[in-house]
């Protein structure tokens, strides 16, 4: 406070001068009135508005917002702080000469502590260019408390009798009391703490954690689309788990992947699959496991590859990777497409893990005539035993296939759950698990 006070505050001291003249000045023409003495008072009001004027002129710091106060450092930290030691010593003087003034020790430091907690108030209602601290309140509360301490000390020594007194206990006391009540509510409805150190160390993270994704992103480019390629345009979104799609686009092609699981979700080279090339079906499958061990080892562990080529020699091929567990299809699946030259030219993957199913009880023929039976007249043929989420929970899952007429036209699909029986429907697939 007093570091920010000094050194943004170019007008610090003629507002200190003017305020202690405006309160000075009255208060001692009125205690001269009365015949009291006048020195000690105006030592009072001097170090009184000097607390004013350090926690409440107008400054050029602060968060900007209202309403809210940082709950700082922990207790035990609190002095390591430059700012909170001269936070300390800026109460001491005022607390210490209220109660060589008022005689009046334990008023003196109710009044102390409302005074700082008062003034923290103030800053995060209205927008002073100043920011409010719980470390403040706690260090001004030390001061005020070290202050009348040494006060009373001084009391006690200089009138060789005990300062204290049963009206200024009871008065004191209940003064504290009601006033720490009011402003105990005050913070608890009108102010929100927060941390700015967590939200500093959360934003350096983010920073960091920003400069990896773009690292990690410029070198799955350069690795897929050739060394030197350019991302004209990235985006990051956030997902429902809290993790990251990253997507890039450049003159070659697209990539969308996974962050901070590092895992491509898809690729296409622009233009798509070249001919032209002379490679067999087993170099063109040897190509596509090389790159599927690369990007997705853990996936395609275990996994079965099927290979098919579209429009003869001279078209693409399509390798697709999938894993069963129990004979029960994995949501995990990679597509990869492979030109004749042996050029990964398009990715579209799903690195799901495996999740944990509950024993499969329905037979192929059971889900064939409980999907028979929804659709009178028509054939039903079970094609695959898949995993599936269902309400939010993962099931095996027969997907039945519903044909009509001679030539076993595809109708429909239905679902059925391979341990109840019932008929289902699938959740829609989600990037983010």
């Amino acid at each position: 406070m007093i570091e920010a006070s000094v050194g943004a505050l170019p007008g610090l001291i003629p507002a200190f001068l003017i305020i202690s003249a405006i309160v000075g000045v009255p208060s001692a023409l009125i205690a001269r009135a009365k015949g009291r003495p006048v020195g000690l008072l105006l030592l009072f009001v001097v170090a009184l508005a000097g607390v004013l004027t350090v926690t409440l002129t107008p400054g050029n710091g602060g968060s900007g917002q209202v309403g809210i106060c940082d709950v700082g450092l922990p207790l035990q930290d609190l002095l390591s702080s430059e700012s909170a030691r001269l936070n300390v010593l800026l109460f001491i003087p005022a607390s210490f000469l209220a109660v060589l003034l008022f005689r009046r020790p334990i008023s003196a430091l109710s009044g102390s502590l409302m005074l700082t907690c008062g003034v923290e108030l103030i800053q995060s209602w209205i927008d002073l260019g100043r920011s409010c601290s719980y470390d403040d309140v706690k260090a001004n509360a030390l001061g005020g408390f070290l202050g009348v301490f040494l006060g009373t000390v001084a009391l006690w020594l200089w009138k060789r009798r005990s300062p204290f007194t049963r009206s200024d206990t009871i008065w004191g006391a209940c003064a504290g009391v009601l006033g720490g009540l009011l402003l105990a509510a005050s913070f608890a409805f009108t102010v929100e703490p927060v941390n700015s150190e967590e939200k500093s160390k959360q934003r350096r993270e983010s920073l960091k954690d920003d400069l990896a994704q773009d690292s990690w992103l410029q070198q799955t480019v350069d690795d897929l689309y050739g060394k030197g390629t350019t991302i004209t345009q990235s985006a990051s979104l956030k997902m429902k788990n809290g993790h990251w799609r990253l997507e890039a686009e450049t003159a070659k092609g697209d990539v969308v992947a996974k962050w901070p699981e590092r895992k491509l979700v898809r690729f296409a080279l622009k233009g798509g699959a070249s001919g032209g090339g002379t490679l067999s079906e087993a170099e063109i499958q040897s190509i596509g496991d090389q790159f599927a061990r690369k990007w997705f080892a853990d996936e395609v562990a275990g996994a079965k590859a099927t290979h098919r080529v579209v429009q003869g020699n001279q078209g693409p091929h399509i390798l697709v990777y999938r894993r069963y567990v129990d004979g029960v299809m994995m949501p995990m699946r990679l597509d990869l497409t492979v030109s004749p030259a042996g050029r990964i030219t398009a990715l579209a993957a799903n690195s799901a893990q495996d999740p944990k199913l509950p024993k499969v009880v329905v037979t192929r023929a059971n889900a064939e005539e409980v999907a028979a039976r929804t659709a009178e007249g028509a054939t039903a043929v079970p094609a695959n035993l898949l995993a599936q989420r269902v309400n939010h929970a993962w099931r095996p899952v027969w997907m039945v296939s519903i044909m009509r007429g001679a030539k076993k036209t595809p109708e429909s699909t239905v679902f059925i759950d391979a341990v109840t029986g019932k008929e289902v429907t699938p959740e829609a697939p989600s990037e983010d698990g």
